[in-house]
């Protein structure tokens, strides 16, 4: 799997330098740009997702393992 992926990438990059060929410097400028703010924004969500908390962010309120805190039975 690893090596597909490497073939893969191996295979962007050589069709890149093809592409750079063939377009004027300021169109293959812009692509470039294009493609790095894609990459940028992948590796954001990548970063996102290995900091998200699977158990949940919600803390209940109020927080019934505070001193004092008194259990009340609902009304009705």
């Amino acid at each position: 799997m690893p090596e597909d992926a490497d073939h893969r990438l191996a295979q962007i990059i050589v069709d890149l330098v093809r592409l750079g060929r063939l377009l004027p410097p300021d169109d293959f400028a812009d692509l470039v740009g294009a493609v790095s703010v894609e990459v940028e924004t992948g590796l954001e969500l990548v970063a996102e997702r290995a900091l998200r908390r699977w158990d949940g962010n919600v803390v209940t309120f109020p927080d019934r393992t505070l001193p004092g805190h008194v259990l009340r039975t609902p009304v009705g």
